[in-house]
């Protein structure tokens, strides 16, 4: 039996209402539950002069005028600093992501028949930083991310780019030769 997660259930994204009372925002979702969080919290950092009385609200999101102009708040900010589950689940599908660059970062420099450390070298790298890239077990800003992927010759889309899967080289059933061409056939 599946279970499915309230995260991926529309009432759980959708926000019914919002009311900034004092330091907070009290955010009701149609699921029904209401959770209350510090209105600065849901902010970028350094964020001035918002305007929660002027705030609009849609079902995904809270827009606030600010001294910087208009800061959009998604439904999974609000989530993600009052459910732990979700703010769990974020957090593991963030370090699955990381193995999974990693794993294609791996991919790509095999491909170009580029040692770790031959790699590490030419990006200003210690080896050991990228093994633990290439492993998933250490976050990789945009500026490594990058840098890496010059090294080897590659862009991002390299990177988004999945692996060709090998031709399959399967015997057919019943044949001789065991997978060699015969004179004749």
């Amino acid at each position: 039996m599946s279970v499915t997660a309230p995260w991926s259930l529309r009432e759980y994204q959708r926000i019914a209402s919002v009311s900034h009372q004092g330091d907070d925002l009290v955010v009701c979702f149609e699921d029904g539950s209401c959770v209350q969080v510090d209105a600065q919290r849901v902010l970028p950092p350094d964020t001035r002069g918002a305007a929660w009385d002027a705030m609009a609200v849609d079902p995904y999101e809270i827009a606030v005028p600010t001294a910087e102009g208009q800061v959009e708040v998604p439904w999974s900010t609000i989530r993600a600093l009052t459910d732990r589950a979700y703010a769990g689940h974020l957090a593991a599908a963030a370090r699955e992501e990381a193995r999974q660059i990693g794993r294609r970062i791996k991919e790509l420099r095999e491909g170009r028949h580029l040692s770790s450390k031959e790699l590490a070298e030419r990006a200003g790298l210690a080896p050991q930083s990228l093994s633990r890239i290439e492993h998933g077990r250490h976050d990789v800003t945009f500026t490594t991310l990058r840098r890496i992927l010059a090294a080897m010759g590659c862009s991002m889309k390299d990177l988004a780019t999945p692996p060709r899967e090998p031709a399959s080289h399967s015997v057919p059933e019943g044949s001789a030769s065991g997978g060699q061409p015969t004179i004749g056939q």
